[in-house]
Order: structure tokens, then sequence, then C-alpha cells
């Protein structure tokens, strides 16, 4: 039953369903985190915190996919760059929340749509859903996915992931600690199944946060180790990948790692080299279908 509370933050909207606070990303064609997402994001989980009815949250996006990444309409805009951003406003806001959090994904999680994904306590995922972290085609890196997804995937394969930019079914992950649960059905299926695990999680003493996992690795040195022996010849801009997610490794803490893999974000964001690529994905994408 849905109680009288429904709102709309932005481009985003919330309702409440029997204790279960529903945030959808409503920014078509495919979610990008622009501002307005990016402010109703912070505003509905706000809202979720306070309200009294609310005893967790599931998180999901509305039309054809969970979230496919930045939003390429305000890529070079005074908008990407304006407050609150991504991983120092929105993830911290939703990290915080003492309600559980449930990430329903259909359609595909890409980019900044799969970061946000991981820093919810848990993930349920359409096993046909597309995944993936291709920042580097774009000449940058998935900033905060450098440090989370090491954790749940071990550095092997999140650096043969990430810098191969792959985009893959979900189904891929069978067996991994990336989704709690892959299941099959539309977003709706994927929308009810995500609003019963939250509710099954309702009162749990210890809500799990990515961030706080070690590293499965046994010997994380020696596997960055082979990998930048692998890309002696290799791109600039995949050893500026490697650096970012071996900051996961070499990094007293999730904080310190984080602040590596942001430096050498900035640095990558306003290089020329960076806007000649955004041209040249800018160009692929009039030259094909639309997305």
């Amino acid at each position: 039953m849905t109680n009288g509370n429904a709102r709309r933050f932005d481009n985003v909207e919330y309702r409440v369903e029997d204790e279960v606070a529903i945030v959808t990303m409503s920014h078509p064609p495919v979610n990008g985190l622009g501002l307005g997402v990016r402010r109703g994001l912070v505003a509905a989980f706000e809202a979720a915190r306070h309200d009294v009815q609310v005893r967790a949250i599931v998180l999901n996006g509305s039309g054809r996919g969970f979230c496919a990444g930045g939003d390429i309409r305000e890529f070079g805009t005074a908008a990407a760059a304006t407050a609150p951003a991504l991983s120092l406003h929105v993830h911290p806001v939703i990290e915080a929340s003492e309600k559980p959090v449930v990430a329903a994904i259909h359609g595909f999680a890409i980019g900044g749509g799969l970061e946000t994904a991981l820093v919810c306590h848990y993930r349920l995922v359409a096993d046909k859903a597309q995944i993936g972290l291709p920042e580097c085609k774009l000449g940058v890196i998935p900033l905060s996915g450098t440090q989370r997804l090491p954790r749940v995937l071990g550095l092997a394969k999140s650096i043969e992931f990430i810098l191969g930019a792959q985009i893959v079914p979900a189904r891929t992950f069978v067996g991994t600690a990336l989704f709690d649960r892959i299941v099959e059905g539309d977003d709706q299926q994927v929308l009810r199944l995500a609003i019963e695990l939250a509710r099954e999680k309702i009162g749990s003493a210890v809500l799990p946060l990515i961030r706080r996992l070690i590293l499965p690795d046994h010997d994380p040195v020696s596997v960055v180790a082979e990998a930048r022996t692998r890309l002696a010849c290799g791109h600039a801009i995949e050893g500026k990948c490697l650096d970012a997610i071996a900051a996961a490794a070499e990094s007293a803490d999730f904080d310190a790692g984080l602040a590596a893999a942001r430096a050498i974000y900035d640095r990558l964001a306003s290089s020329d080299e960076v806007s000649r690529q955004r041209d040249r994905f800018f160009k692929s994408r009039k030259d094909s279908p639309a997305q």
C-alpha cells in the first residue's frame, strides 16, 4: 500500500510503501547523473532519514534502466562541476543512512550508476542488466569504482574489468560479492524483490558497506606488479587507471585510497587529452543509434 507522501525532488521521485521509501531516478532517456538527479538524490535520502514512517529504502531507476552514469549533456558545462558532486556529496549521504538501502537494478548500471549502486548496503540486479565502468574510453577513471570494486571482485578481476572498459551482463558476476542477488525478471519484478529484501533487512544491527571491506587478494603487491608489467607499452590512461586501482591496496585505508584516486581523476579531467577523447566520444554517438 502506498501512503500519501509521494513527492518529487528535481529529477528524483519519492514514495513510501509500507515502511519502505522508494527513491527513483527519473531523468530520461538513461537517468544520467546530471545536477537535477544529484540534487534530487540528496534531498530524497534526507527526506527518508527524517521520515518516521520509513524503515528501509530502495533506490531504482525509471524507464530503460537503473542509471547510465554521468549526464553527457552536461559534460564540459558549469552544471557538471556544481555541488552536490557524486562522490563528495551524494554517495556519503547514501552511505550514512541508518536505514537499510537496497539498489534495485534493471536494464543497466554503468559508470557512475554502478558506483552509486556500490554505496548501497545491498544490491539486487536483473541477470540481463548491463554492468560496466567504461570511463577509460573517455580518458578518465571511475573514481570511487577504483576503490570499491576491488573490495568485492579482487584486484585482478577489477583491473581487467576497468582497464578493458568492459560492459557485461550481471549474470557474469554470479559467485562474486558484487551483487547480493541476481534474479530473472523485468523492472517491476526486480523492484518487488528489492522491496522484499529491504523489509528483510529492517532492524539489522550492522549494515554492510563496501568501504569497510578488506581486499580479498592474498598478495595484492604481486597482482599490481604483474599488471604494471603487462601495461609497460600500454596507453597512458590505462596506467593512470591502474595507479588508482593500486591505491586501494597501497593506501592506509579507504579514504586515503579515494583521495589518491581523486587526485588522479582531477588531473585527467582537466587535461587536453580528455577534451579530445570526449570530442571523439560525441562524434561516435552521432554516428551510432540513439542510446
